[in-house]
């Protein structure tokens, strides 16, 4: 049960396990003395004809039940609740419900030969599991001798009290017994220290496998989205000194190669887009346009902006760095400068189609130099549960759908966004006139 678990919490998981097991098992043994008193009273009371014979009274009888239900009523706050005036307080409700118990079936005249049969037993069992009921193993060994002396005695008493010959039952003795074995061992049993020290050195070798590949998975799409499309834009730049937007594209790249932000998680760095229209203008796609603009691309949006709010902080960025590589391959491969985004929405996924009427290509026949589609588009929507869907054809134009899902919402939620297909993007005049 054990395997596997800290060493801090070993303890406390046996600690827990044996209590739950103690208190079922004692809870169990009390219901099956309440039922049997009461059986017991009932058809003693039917089969004798004259009341005097009866060695107990009602009144006897009431009181055994209500000190059963007694000492079930504080096992009950003491498997909330461990404290020592609880325990104390269970040791002593049990037994005086053990002694009524007792005297109560044994004085039925004729019925019971000895005092070691089952059923006088149960509230003893029941006393007896007080050394396992969620105290430490050490104390738990004292509590359970005392619980067993203390049964005996009143046993040995009450049979004194109705002339019925006392007996050591088996069922007490094999209860404490076991009860305490269960407690030294442990104790003293000392787990296989090997096995758990490999268990948690493979959970850290897995956990630091998957790490590693994480942060390969970044490492690459990073370069891919800033050091190889950089040397790309270069190599196809005129001869002469570096345009205005070449230029600032470059510095944007070595700050962002610089810094580190890029090793945190997304949504640490990221803030839950907000719902409605704004939900567009504070987008990390919108963004991811605007940067294409400003390299001279224009790109018309058209479609759900607002479903963009649906997004996750890292849905939203990894989206976002997908449809930035998609126009930059506008910019880069297709022959023309212009290019049109369309968002949809469905119940559980949001999808973007990228598309532009420039020279098309073959996908099969794409080059090994060409890992915009395959490292910073498809692996990254991949990753989100997405899919990549590519369309295309020499001289046909290329269009892209990015699809990543959503969580659905639920009736009575949030109504779902109003699509607005010919609102305008962003407050910019400028924009508005391309």
């Amino acid at each position: 049960m054990t395997l596997g678990l800290p060493d801090h919490l070993v303890t406390r998981a046996l600690s827990h396990a044996l209590a739950r097991a103690a208190h079922w098992f004692a809870l169990t043994c009390l219901a099956a003395s309440l039922a049997a008193i009461i059986l017991l009273s009932l058809s003693t009371t039917a089969a004798t004809t004259a009341a005097a014979t009866l060695a107990t009274t009602p009144t006897e009888t009431l009181a055994t039940i209500v000190a059963l239900l007694l000492m079930a009523a504080v096992l009950i706050a003491l498997s909330l609740r461990r404290t020592v005036a609880l325990t104390i307080a269970y040791l002593v409700t049990g037994t005086v419900a053990t002694y009524l118990y007792t005297i109560t079936v044994l004085g039925i005249p004729a019925l019971f030969p000895s005092s070691n049969v089952f059923l006088v037993t149960l509230p003893k069992l029941a006393l007896v599991m007080i050394g396992g009921a969620g105290v430490s193993a050490r104390a738990g060994v004292l509590w359970s001798t005392t619980a067993f002396v203390l049964a005996e005695a009143v046993t040995v008493y009450a049979a004194t009290q109705t002339e019925v010959p006392y007996g050591a039952d088996v069922f007490t003795i094999s209860t404490y017994l076991f009860l305490v074995s269960v407690l030294l061992l442990t104790v003293f049993v000392r787990r296989e220290w090997s096995v758990q020290i490999a268990l948690h050195r493979a959970m850290q070798t897995d956990q630091t496998r998957l790490l590693r590949h994480e942060l390969d998975l970044r490492t690459l799409a990073l370069g891919q989205d800033t050091t190889l499309q950089q040397l790309v834009a270069l190599a196809r730049a005129h001869p002469g000194p570096l345009s205005a937007n070449l230029a600032g594209s470059i510095r944007d790249t070595l700050q962002t190669l610089r810094g580190t932000d890029w090793l945190t998680d997304a949504d640490a760095l990221s803030v839950e887009p907000h719902g409605g229209t704004d939900a567009w203008l504070t987008s990390a796609v919108y963004a991811a346009i605007e940067r294409s603009r400003d390299r001279g691309l224009v790109v018309e949006v058209t479609g759900d902006r607002a479903a963009l709010g649906r997004l996750s902080p890292a849905s939203d960025r990894e989206l976002s760095l997908a449809v930035q590589q998609c126009l930059v391959n506008v910019i880069l491969h297709s022959g023309i400068v212009a290019a049109e985004v369309v968002i949809e929405s469905e119940p559980s996924s949001i999808s973007l189609m990228v598309m532009d009427a420039g020279r098309g290509f073959t996908e099969s026949e794409t080059g090994a130099d060409r890992l915009g589609l395959r490292q910073a588009v498809r692996r990254r929507i991949e990753r989100l549960g997405g899919s990549v869907s590519i369309l295309t054809r020499p001289g046909a134009g290329t269009s892209v759908m990015l699809s990543v899902p959503v969580a659905i919402e639920e009736p009575g939620g949030h109504a779902e966004p109003t699509k607005q297909p010919e609102q305008t993007e962003t407050p910019d005049p400028e924009r508005v006139a391309q």
